[in-house]
């Protein structure tokens, strides 16, 4: 009776020993798995910056003036030119996900200026008051639909793209892509020193 009990004890330890040693093993393959997957991610996210990195308009460009559609269908310009202390350009297309993802940031930024200093710059058609204001924009924001041109000439096709001109209408800093925390620093640091 004794050999049995003692039977089952070592063959429930030996079970349990192999469980536990496939659980180890799957743990590590996981690990493993995990560890390429960060360096995978890392690379694409760098790869993501690069590409991302070649649009918008070029600094030093001057932008005295964006001409478009407003949201309500009329024939707009915008002086860019007479912004006393610059001017900021948010470009967004209604199908980016980066442009949603993105709106948090470019919120926080918009309370720490003057509102006659954004321009919300639609790429595509689709903008409307609607979806700005179920994104949260503040109220009152200035949109402007560009046409093909305008797109084309200020290299306005990849978005986000955040832009900020000093009063001249010449473009300071680009930043393309969701803005990380550095961008977010270098932004709110820039609008301070304006004022």
């Amino acid at each position: 009776m004794e050999n049995r009990a003692e039977s089952y004890v070592s063959k429930d330890s030996l079970y349990t020993s192999v469980a536990l040693l496939i659980l180890t093993g799957a743990c590590c393959v996981l690990l493993f798995m995990n560890h390429k997957l960060q360096i995978q991610n890392t690379s694409l996210i760098q790869q993501y910056r690069s590409l991302s990195g070649t649009g918008g308009p070029p600094v030093g460009t001057k932008i005295p003036t964006l001409h478009g559609v407003s949201v309500a269908g009329f024939n707009e310009t915008v002086d860019l030119s007479q912004r006393a202390n610059g001017a900021l350009l948010l470009v967004l297309s209604p199908t980016c996900p980066h442009c949603k993802a993105n709106f948090h940031n470019w919120q926080d930024l918009v309370l720490q200026i003057s509102k006659q200093q954004v321009f919300w710059v639609d790429v595509a058609p689709g903008t409307d008051a609607k979806y700005l204001a179920d994104l949260g924009v503040p109220s009152g924001p200035h949109l402007i639909r560009l046409d093909s041109h305008e797109r084309d000439l200020y290299k306005f096709g990849v978005t986000p793209t955040t832009i900020w001109l000093n009063a001249d209408g010449v473009v300071q800093h680009v930043w393309v892509g969701e803005l990380s925390e550095d961008d977010i620093k270098e932004i709110r640091e820039i609008l301070k020193s304006q004022g």
